[in-house]
């Protein structure tokens, strides 16, 4: 998907996940831009973690409104297919990979991190980052983070 034009305020939902007695526990950060959070949205599953991840945006209801799912290899319990994403919910992904090998046919560097990319081309990735990327990264895979961590602890009390 080539985007022609990113907005400031372009809304993206960033993702973090883990897993806890066979079942997912899924987060998501919707942001504007970098600097105004719109919602926060979560979901338990027992299925897979694509099928949660892809359940629990097409179920909210800033499906329509979001154009852009971040995800980050770190904040994931198990590797995820950003194509099999990219189809259910008909949104492009951007993950955040600690492989070492870029297969330029999927993978691109962007300053200091390797992306994978599926349902956008490079150059609008590149764009899209450019508008939502501060020096802690991107801030809706941060704040989903902190989230998932603080919940975590929770349910470990």
């Amino acid at each position: 998907m080539y985007i022609s034009q990113v907005k400031e305020y372009f809304r993206s939902i960033g993702i973090a996940a883990y897993r806890e007695n066979g079942k997912n526990v899924i987060v998501g950060v919707v942001f504007r831009g970098k600097a105004v959070i719109d919602d926060v949205i979560s979901h338990v599953t027992g299925s897979g973690l694509v099928e949660g991840i892809a359940g629990m945006l097409c179920e909210s209801k800033h499906h329509g409104q979001v154009r852009l799912i971040f995800l980050d290899e770190e904040l994931l319990p198990e590797k995820v297919s950003t194509d099999k994403i990219w189809e259910l919910t008909k949104k492009p992904v951007l993950i955040f990979t600690n492989s070492i090998e870029i297969d330029p046919r999927y993978c691109f560097r962007y300053k200091d991190r390797i992306i994978r990319a599926a349902g956008i081309d490079e150059e609008s990735a590149k764009r899209v980052l450019d508008k939502v990327y501060c020096e802690s990264g991107s801030e809706a895979l941060r704040m989903a983070g902190l989230l998932l961590r603080n919940i975590a602890r929770l349910h470990n009390v």
